[in-house]
């Protein structure tokens, strides 16, 4: 009977523990005031990324990425920056200064099919950022190094969730959408 009690407490924590949570660290930002109405993103990958389509539970890769089908994973990595940033520009239409964001991926390991359905694990997310007026292409804030860890969800608790619509790129695209909008603040 505890662990049936248990059971459903980790669930109910998953399901409120759908919106996207995860830590972000690395470099410091700048202590600026920021009024920015973000105008786009360039997305790049660092040219020398491995990249894996292991299905073991932590592939030895710079890229892992298993929530879409196989393909061009840093296309799709770059997919959902842009959708990320997308939702961003919306909310930031009433900042004063237009600003793009540059963003080289460092790392992108996801979990696999098979972490995904046994242990889970976290979604290790690094880039840089560079951020510039997006009329004259000036840097008003330097490379800084943005190091994301989103937690993911395994086992019973994660089939739960990608039946109700949050998968993997739900919410990761959700996840990196809070992060660019932490950075813009």
């Amino acid at each position: 009977m505890f662990q049936r009690f248990l059971s459903v407490l980790a669930l109910l924590g998953a399901f409120a523990a759908c919106a996207p949570a995860g830590t972000v660290q690395g470099d410091p930002r700048q202590d600026i005031a920021r009024d920015y109405r973000l105008a786009g993103v360039n997305f790049s990958a660092l040219a020398d990324l491995t990249i894996s389509e292991e299905n073991s539970i932590y592939p030895q890769a710079d890229i892992v990425w298993h929530g879409d089908a196989p393909g061009d994973r840093i296309a799709q990595i770059a997919a959902m920056f842009q959708e990320a940033a997308a939702r961003n520009i919306v909310a930031t239409r009433a900042g004063d200064r237009p600003v793009a964001l540059d963003i080289t991926l460092v790392r992108f390991h996801g979990v696999t099919r098979r972490a995904e359905f046994s242990t889970g694990g976290v979604h290790h997310i690094v880039f840089d950022l560079t951020v510039r007026d997006a009329d004259i292409g000036t840097v008003i804030e330097p490379k800084r190094r943005v190091v994301a860890n989103l937690e993911a969800w395994g086992g019973n608790i994660n089939a739960q969730l990608d039946a109700q619509g949050a998968t993997q790129k739900v919410r990761v695209t959700d996840f990196l959408t809070s992060v660019l909008a932490d950075q813009l603040r």
